[in-house]
């Protein structure tokens, strides 16, 4: 059984199922006919009926799983017939999955209450972007899912197009589209809490009295992380709590759909009941359609079954391109008079890898614990919004045009954790589309679409370490990257860098998977500034990394989508990359390997790469003098029977307080337009390979050398006949946005003498200073050839 992952006071535990599975031999067409004899043969129903689900040789996509409903006293002999089955890889008991902030905005943003909401206010609020979210149903009428009062600023529910088929049915509302899936049933209700008002309020609400835009977070306590975002809602639950929206449909159906609809960030908050951390037919189905949808983030929820190993309950919590979310404490937590402060803590119900092949997960956490916007506003997270009339709650809660919440119980679970996690991955996108990236401040023009890796990426560098323990037990926290708290809590400013800002973050690389048909495949150069080839067994990428200021803190991320390993595989990694950190000194540190209990890695010596996992990190302290550099390797790269899969798309990510190029001086310093410089010098301060330089308007560079960190040698500087005259700023920069400038560094033609009309000298004092200047100047000019100059 699938379970929401909030409220953990309701969760229902099931007995684990055993599965039957089969190497895979060849395909047949007389499937449809085996199974109806299975039907057939299946036993009477005597209690509730089971359902079993085939994998199918060719993959895990909805017409390669076959799903059949038998009594439970035929359920042996029918997963026995179907494992018999030539063309059948896998065979699954699949049971029904049910139901698994105010102060929560600043701590995923800045982390610090004084510093507050910063993304926000540098105009991150998710505008332009679409949160999907599967769950119990919606309230559509409440303030947060509509632009306005008007009535048709609600989105109502359709029941077609069904998986995979989309349809943008109202693309200017808050709530773009409101599919039902198969056998759900329309809008919200109380059996699941209101879980799905919850959790997408949680994502993308906004009050339509405080519209956020693009100039202003318009704020109010019951906001979303990414308020400006909109919508697409996929309903999968019955009013008595269950997901029957999921049976008989692939989840890559249900995400290709999605996808379809406009949605990058795909929310899911649930999974199996009970901790299974084992790769399933799900978890494979999920990671082909990120592996072939690549700028789609897929997000689930770890589940709540608390500390101990492989908690994590199941499927997208243990696939391997989603990004799995474990839950920490709120800021404050008001306990009968009593407050504790959790923002460091680990939640005790919050579930914990490995998985089964001990693949790390969670990914990261974030603030597990809601409040309802009716508390304490000085202890709570008041974040998320449900439908309350007086003291009715309603089944299906959608004809009051409420504002209001359920209750003033916090709303608790890896649910919530989750839905907030996409919420900051929608700004993650917003910071790359709108150009963010390159400058610190928006250069729309420089914008691009991101693949999910490199979203990812940019969570797990930013995370931070969480500093205390678990709350409400004696598990012991261990230091990331661990199983229970993954790479750290989510903070959006730990990668993103402004104007202004001391630490600074580049993306190294970002290359989508080389799918068939992809929009992010194009033949002409792409619109992206990262469009680098896939990687194939053996080949090799480097990256020559700015100076880190001393003291400072280097952290490289390397994430890659893989291809669907094969469910119950261990290890299930299809295509292997490697992380490497070299140091000026000769010193390796590899991903996922060496790190203290500071969260910091050490040299690895003798350690072998990590074999598992999809994601590397390598976190180092006080980097030191020199340039670091970083290498990723292709160890291995099979693919599978997907097309494009023999090679591998990645992005790789780097943060830390990088020191910007320095031009300080330029020899020769002068040259006249429509004339040539060769052997050009320019020394200054941390300089690194791949320094580009610009002299500005007019002035083309030709032969730049970086020689050691002070020097730069040009062999051709070239001033176009028109170029405007006077002084110059040389300005030096790495990765496209780590720059440097020297003011006044370089002279195109003769200074101006500043004699005007009207001055007190005269015109003809002024031709006479000018003539004066420029014999001087031939007396000192030694002429090399014809065009160029040497300045002693």
């Amino acid at each position: 059984m699938w379970i929401f992952s909030g409220h953990v006071s309701i969760l229902c535990l099931l007995p684990a199922v055993a599965v039957l599975a089969r190497e895979p031999l060849r395909p047949v067409d007389k499937l449809s006919v085996e199974l109806r004899e299975l039907v057939e043969d299946g036993g009477s129903v005597t209690g509730r009926p089971v359902t079993l689900r085939a994998m199918m040789l060719r993959g895990a996509a909805g017409r390669e799983v076959v799903w059949l409903r038998v009594g439970e006293e035929g359920v042996a002999e029918a997963a026995l017939r179907l494992a018999e089955q030539p063309e059948v890889m896998r065979v699954e008991r699949y049971e029904l999955m049910v139901p698994d902030n105010d102060a929560t905005s600043w701590l995923i943003q800045s982390g610090s209450e004084e510093d507050g909401r910063t993304v926000w206010r540098r105009g991150l609020t998710g505008v332009g972007q679409v949160i999907g979210v599967a769950d119990t149903g919606l309230d559509v009428d409440a303030c947060q899912f509509r632009y306005s009062g008007s009535a048709d600023a609600i989105t109502w529910a359709v029941d077609e197009p069904q998986p995979p088929e989309a349809v943008r049915d109202r693309p200017g509302n808050k709530v773009i589209t409101y599919y039902v899936l198969g056998e759900a049933e329309a809008y919200d209700g109380s059996s699941a809490h209101y879980h799905g008002t919850h959790s997408t309020g949680n994502a993308a609400g906004d009050d339509f009295a405080h519209l956020a835009s693009g100039v202003s977070d318009g704020h109010d306590p019951h906001d979303g992380m990414a308020p400006g975002a909109q919508i697409v809602f996929q309903d999968i639950g019955s009013h008595d709590g269950y997901l029957v929206g999921l049976v008989g449909v692939s989840m890559y159906d249900v995400l290709a759909q999605a996808h379809a609809t406009g949605v990058r960030i795909h929310s899911n908050s649930y999974g199996v009941a009970g901790a299974s951390p084992e790769y399933d037919i799900d978890s494979a189905s999920i990671d082909e359609a990120v592996w072939a949808h690549n700028d789609l983030v897929v997000l689930f929820s770890a589940g709540n079954y608390g500390p101990g190993s492989e908690t994590v309950n199941g499927t997208g919590a243990v696939a391997k391109n989603t990004l799995t979310v474990g839950a920490s404490g709120p800021v404050q937590l008001d306990v009968f008079g009593s407050i504790l402060e959790l923002s460091e803590d680990l939640l005790f119900f919050s579930s914990q890898g490995p998985t089964a092949d001990g693949r790390l997960k969670p990914d990261v956490v974030a603030p597990g614990m809601t409040f309802s916007a009716t508390t304490d506003p000085d202890t709570v997270v008041p974040l998320g919004c449900c439908d309350r009339a007086g003291d009715e709650m309603f089944a299906v809660s959608v004809s009051d045009d409420n504002c209001s919440v359920d209750h003033d119980w916090p709303a608790i679970g890896t649910s919530f954790s989750t839905p907030v996690t996409a919420g900051a991955a929608a700004l993650v996108r917003q910071y790359f589309v709108d150009g963010f990236w390159r400058s610190g401040v928006p250069e729309p023009e420089t914008g691009f679409n991101p693949t999910a890796a490199l979203v990812k990426a940019v969570l797990i560098n930013g995370a931070v370490p969480l500093g205390g323990g678990t709350f409400f037990s004696d598990e012991e926290l261990a230091p990331r990257p661990a199983p229970g708290q993954g790479w750290g809590r989510v903070n959006l400013e730990e990668f993103f860098w402004f104007d202004g800002d001391e630490r600074h973050a580049l993306v190294l690389e970002d290359v989508p998977n080389p799918v068939p048909d992809d929009p992010m495949q194009r033949s002409e150069p792409a619109p992206w500034p990262y469009a680098g080839d896939a990687l194939t067994t053996g080949d090799e990428r480097t990256w020559l990394l700015p100076k880190v200021a001393a003291g400072g803190t280097l952290k490289v991320t390397l994430v890659w989508n893989d291809p669907p390993g094969v469910p119950g595989a261990d290890p299930v990694l299809v295509n292997d990359l490697d992380l490497e950190v070299w140091s000026p000194e000769g010193e390796r540190w590899l991903g996922n390997r060496g790190f203290a209990e500071d969260g910091l890695a050490e040299p690895a010596g003798d350690e072998q790469p990590d074999r598992l996992n999809n994601v590397e990190g390598v976190f180092l302290r006080s980097p030191g003098a020199g340039a670091f550099r970083v290498r990723v390797i292709a160890h291995a790269v099979p693919g599978n029977d997907l097309p494009g899969s023999r090679a591998q798309g990645f992005s790789i990510v780097a943060s830390a307080e990088f020191l910007p190029p320095l031009p300080e001086k330029v020899e020769p310093a002068r040259a006249a337009p429509g004339e040539e410089l060769s052997d050009v010098t320019v020394t200054g301060r941390d300089f690194v390979g791949d320094v580009q330089l610009d002299f500005g308007p007019g002035v083309e560079l030709s032969g730049c050398e970086v020689i050691d960190e002070r020097t730069i040698h040009i062999a051709l500087l070239t001033v176009s006949a028109d170029a405007e005259r006077g002084r110059r700023a040389v300005t030096a920069s790495v990765f496209h946005s780590l720059t440097g400038t020297g003011q006044d560094l370089f002279r195109v033609g003769a200074e101006g003498c500043g004699c005007g009309a009207g001055s007190a000298p005269g015109g003809a004092f002024c031709i006479a200073i000018f003539g004066l200047a420029g014999l001087h100047l031939l007396r000192r000019t030694r002429i090399t050839r014809p065009g160029r100059h040497k300045m002693p």
